[in-house]
């Protein structure tokens, strides 16, 4: 049975899931009638320094792979239509660089400001990570009860500590933009 982590909560992966290698991180909306809001997902692979070692370590939907190979994002759904995850970002876990020792997991939704939408407008949105070898769903964090009037949500971040995974619920919604977090991260 999957966690339902609220914001702030945490979970050492590597202690209550040993066995987690491959994961995918999947996220799935439906959208008010009338209103077509295109949600994102996106993860900034960072380092010690809480940076980008390189661009191409902001894995999205223009940036497909991350260098080591270990991060891949199956691409732009915008709509939201159909059933289960909409957008998809899979992580093979000891591939990950040993340089990475953080991944933020982003969600935006795209032209929020020109088109006025924010979460308040989506209804089933979630973030769930998944064991991919077992299809089992590990945790889930359901978006859009608490972030009505953002436009993005940092939902969370797995980081390594003394060779260990652990996840942190972050649910911190902000109106900046995906160019915010670009400019603080690179």
């Amino acid at each position: 049975m999957a966690i339902t982590l609220q914001k702030g909560g945490s979970l050492n992966l590597s202690k209550k899931e040993p066995a987690l290698k491959k994961i995918l991180i999947g996220l799935g909306w439906e959208f008010q009638q009338g209103k077509n809001i295109d949600l994102d997902a996106s993860v900034f692979m960072l380092d010690k320094h809480r940076k980008l070692p390189i661009d191409e370590y902001f894995v999205f939907y223009n940036n497909l792979k991350s260098p080591d190979g270990s991060v891949q994002h199956t691409g732009d759904n915008r709509t939201g239509a159909g059933e289960g995850d909409d957008e998809m970002i899979l992580a093979n876990l000891p591939l990950i660089s040993p340089d990475i020792v953080e991944i933020l997991i982003l969600v935006t939704i795209h032209e929020a400001e020109a088109k006025r939408h924010h979460f308040g407008l989506l209804q089933h949105a979630y973030i769930r990570l998944v064991d991919v070898e077992t299809n089992r769903e590990v945790l889930r964090y359901d978006l859009d009860a608490e972030f009505g009037s953002y436009t993005e949500v940092e939902f969370g971040k797995l980081h390594r500590e003394e060779g260990e995974w652990h996840f942190t619920a972050s649910g911190l919604g902000t109106k900046a933009g995906l160019q915010s977090y670009v400019d603080k991260y690179v």
